[in-house]
């Protein structure tokens, strides 16, 4: 009797070991997929300085690591959310003193972000006498021409969460041509006045942040640097969190049912 004791106290410790080392085993391997985030950025056509700063100093925020590639292509062949969880959609890159996208870039743009990725789009030259075309957005949002300012206001959306405050308290960013008339279904994160300034669009598996972040010379980039990695860290853990909720995510949901059971 004594020796069943042992040998059934045995196989629950047994059990009980290998239950935690699959437990830290899931966590590991989700911790190192969820942790490198890679970047495709439209740069490079209109200003000089941002596509390259921002790779060159924004690689690490909190506990992610982001990884870049750079292109200039505006067709965007290479934008695959299977292979980049981010898009960055560069200074000007759609609109500088005119239409400079492509057809191919704008339905490029709506895939990446239906198939799970997150674009990021900065300020984009609105002219009044000219304008600019957004389909590569699936909801209408109008482009304004406006002055320059630093200061905004932070939006009560839940939303908005620790856009602002992580991994930098966030006081100013430069933005200039904002946004104005957006359909419902955008939230507004941050407004100076009327306009948007950032907004969060969920669209397919992914999402869109949209903002008017002006990074046209060193010193502005430099400026809006802490603000750029708060939108880095930002969208990264919003990728994480519409993951978490995809079918592919079954065997995390399913463990968690059978620690549950009794």
């Amino acid at each position: 009797m004594e020796r069943d004791t042992i040998t059934s106290q045995s196989h629950t410790v047994l059990v009980g070991c290998l239950c935690f080392l699959f437990t830290v085993v899931m966590f590991s391997v989700t911790s190192i997929a969820a942790s490198t985030k890679k970047v495709l950025m439209l740069g490079n056509n209109i200003t000089q300085v941002e596509a390259p700063t921002i790779s060159k100093n924004v690689k690490k925020v909190e506990n992610f690591t982001f990884e870049y590639e750079i292109t200039k292509d505006p067709k965007l062949p290479k934008a695959d959310a299977a292979d980049f969880d981010i898009l960055w959609l560069g200074q000007g890159e759609i609109c500088e003193g005119g239409w400079r996208f492509t057809d191919q870039g704008a339905d490029a743009v709506l895939a990446f972000v239906e198939e799970g990725g997150v674009c990021i789009n900065v300020e984009q030259d609105h002219d009044d006498a000219v304008g600019c075309p957004t389909p590569w957005l699936p909801k209408p949002l109008n482009g304004d021409e406006t002055d320059r300012t630093q200061n905004f206001e932070p939006t009560k959306a839940p939303e908005v969460g620790t856009l602002f405050t992580e991994p930098n308290k966030i006081k100013e960013f430069v933005t200039d041509d904002k946004w104005h008339n957006p359909d419902p279904a955008y939230i507004p994160l941050a407004t100076v006045g009327k306009h948007l300034v950032v907004a969060l669009l969920y669209h397919g598996k992914g999402a869109y942040i949209i903002t008017a972040i002006q990074n046209e010379d060193q010193v502005k980039v430099d400026t809006n640097l802490p603000f750029i990695e708060n939108l880095l860290f930002y969208a990264a853990t919003l990728q994480d969190k519409i993951l978490a909720v995809e079918p592919h995510d079954k065997l995390a949901v399913t463990w968690s049912q059978l620690k549950m059971r009794p």
